[in-house]
């Protein structure tokens, strides 16, 4: 498994893509695992109106990237929470290459996950796992929410069973706040802590750590 970490869906700039595109075949199967929306996403209808091809506001922004690497749009499949049933979502990750985990919420993310019984199907995935935002952090066995718009307060949360020996700060912009949190993780959790910008991304193949564009390593000195 190969698991990259990001903020934004722009892991096709310059700053990433002479690595990225290193893992990424033209002729492979993604699967778009949206699962981090919050409550303005509650029917079908708000599904397709966020993520189908025909009119959904987050579909270009989602398979831009891969676009970009020679995927071809058939070859992207997603998981519509309100329409898949836990069998076939287990189906449709068994014959993906990529798997690609939205922004959003974690916590939301995660619980959604645990509801389909994905778990164990994700953490033996044998290929690669790319998240941005929220499904970077849920590729963190113990991860941490730092204060903002959406959590008011601080925690720490549990994802899925692929990274335990750093943590990372997601849209990292070098505020008081994040600093703040960053310190507190060292100090209480981690060792290290990558502050990914929204330039900016980790690779993890296999024990091998790339960083990519401006990422910032804080650790215990």
């Amino acid at each position: 498994m190969v698991n990259m970490l990001f903020s934004l869906y722009n892991f096709h700039e310059n700053w990433a893509k002479e690595i990225v595109v290193k893992y990424i075949n033209t002729d492979e199967k993604v699967l778009i695992i949206p699962f981090s929306f919050g409550d303005e996403i509650s029917s079908d209808k708000d599904w397709q109106n966020s993520y189908s091809k025909s009119n959904g506001k987050y579909y270009e922004s989602v398979v831009t990237p891969f676009v970009n690497y020679g995927i071809k749009e058939e070859n992207i499949n997603w998981i519509n929470y309100f329409k898949d049933t836990k069998e076939n979502a287990k189906v449709k990750i068994r014959n993906s290459n990529i798997i690609f985990l939205t922004g959003g919420l974690p916590d939301k993310m995660m619980s959604r996950l645990i509801e389909f019984d994905l778990i164990d199907d994700i953490e033996s995935f044998t290929g690669v796992i790319i998240g941005s935002s929220a499904g970077a952090m849920v590729q963190i066995l113990e991860y941490h929410i730092t204060p903002d718009d959406d959590y008011p307060a601080f925690s720490y949360n549990t994802g899925l069973n692929m990274i335990n020996n750093f943590d990372i700060e997601v849209h990292y912009e070098g505020t008081e706040v994040q600093n703040k949190y960053i310190k507190k993780v060292l100090e209480k959790k981690k060792d290290k802590v990558y502050a990914i910008t929204n330039n900016g991304g980790v690779i993890v193949d296999n024990k091998k750590i790339i960083l990519l564009g401006d990422t910032q390593i804080f650790s215990i000195q």
